[in-house]
């Protein structure tokens, strides 16, 4: 498409060297009257508007002052036989003109200033176009940044939610093809199960259950001491340490959790009038497996996926059974396997050997040490050892 050029003269003369002059290569529209060309412009995109500034109805500077609001872009050029400074600043100021040309003009002359109107305009429209393109593309690049940033917090959030799920140490096991499972790993247990639960189902306080708090408070110092809960069943809880590298003592700090936790319980009790006692086994567990499952079915539905992890040995049931053996004895007490202790060299305070015993699902005798509760007596103890004395005697006896 021609460039368009507009000249507006109410001398005919004028109109018709003006157009006869001009380049091919420009599309030339000539007009008698500032109103008929301003009727004109409604439908055209002119390039260069060049006005007569002495015409009947309407001079040139007032022309160009309307074709600056309604085509901006359009450079504008005044036409005159008058050499008056007052004109020049005028038509600078009203209507923003680029050019002052004066009659009669040379066409040469007139020529090679369109021309150069003609460079400036098509520089500030290229100027134009890249800007509207750096916008444009500086606009997608701020949908691309915001895009990743949403897809980043996206992505950070469901991580987080996967942590909430999986220890960070199978996170990383997963990411880590180097890796195969199952994997050994010492590991020092820790479970606790509420004494007489069915006794606490209808308790609450404000509409949590008793249960639920307890669990937390177990899950919470499991947490804050660098374990993991890996199951719970309403009433009871299990928890590990050792998975996570940046625990350095996993006996200590399953020590400490059981510390903490029957604090916990102590001030629940206190706070809220109740007598919430928990029975706390502590483990120190060799070459337990831990292992990675995964199940994948195809139904109409498309395909169901569903991803596990667990700890199996017989050492975790033992510290069950180390556990449910507090039960005979009021309060909170903490029974503590043999390997528990010897890990723990001799820092284990206020702690009775009890002996001997053989606990269910165990094919060996299993050394118990308790941590007993402030409601704990001699005569307990005697009673408990005296409970099961048929297996504590014989131990005791083949010792002699």
């Amino acid at each position: 498409m021609k460039p368009l050029v507009i000249y507006v003269d109410d001398e005919p003369i004028n109109l018709t060297v003006f157009e006869a002059a001009m380049p091919e290569e420009w599309e030339i529209q000539v007009f008698e009257s500032p109103l008929q060309a301003l009727d004109a412009l409604t439908n055209l995109n002119p390039c260069i508007v060049v006005s007569d500034q002495k015409m009947p109805g309407m001079v040139g500077v007032n022309f160009l002052e309307i074709v600056k609001r309604t085509h901006p872009s359009a450079k504008r050029v005044i036409v005159t036989g008058y050499s008056e400074e007052d004109l020049v600043v005028d038509s600078i100021r009203k209507a923003g003109v680029h050019d002052y040309i004066r009659k009669p003009w040379d066409v040469e002359d007139l020529i090679h200033r369109l021309k150069s109107v003609m460079d400036t305009y098509n520089l500030e429209k290229e100027l134009y176009e890249k800007n509207g393109l750096l916008q444009k593309q500086n606009a997608e690049l701020q949908k691309i940044t915001e895009d990743l940033r949403v897809a980043k917090t996206v992505e950070e959030q469901a991580r987080k939610e996967l942590e909430a799920w999986a220890p960070p140490f199978v996170l990383s096991a997963m990411q880590n093809n180097s890796l195969k499972f199952p994997l050994k790993r010492d590991l020092a247990l820790i479970c606790f199960d509420i004494i007489n639960s069915s006794d606490t189902h209808d308790i609450f306080i404000g509409d949590t259950s008793i249960r639920s708090i307890v669990l937390k408070g177990f899950s919470e110092s499991v947490l804050r001491q660098g374990g993991w809960r890996e199951s719970h069943a309403g009433d009871s809880a299990y928890a590990h340490f050792g998975m996570l590298d940046s625990t350095l003592n996993p006996v200590e700090s399953a020590l400490a959790t059981a510390t903490e936790f029957r604090s916990f319980l102590r001030a629940l009790n206190l706070k809220h009038g109740l007598k919430i006692e928990c029975g706390i086994g502590l483990h120190l567990a060799q070459d337990v497996s831990i292992n990675l499952h995964e199940i994948e079915i195809q139904t109409l539905r498309g395909t169901i996926k569903q991803k596990s992890f667990d700890s199996t040995s017989s050492d975790v049931d033992l510290v069950h059974r180390l556990e449910s053996f507090t039960h005979q004895l009021p309060g909170s007490n903490v029974a503590i396997s043999e390997s528990f202790s010897n890990a723990l060299a001799g820092k284990l305070p206020q702690v009775k050997d009890l002996g001997n015993f053989q606990l269910k699902g165990q094919k060996s005798l299993t050394k118990i040490y308790l941590k007993a509760s402030d409601q704990v007596t001699d005569e307990h103890i005697a009673e408990l050892i005296q409970k099961n004395a048929n297996v504590h005697d014989l131990v005791n006896k083949e010792a002699v």
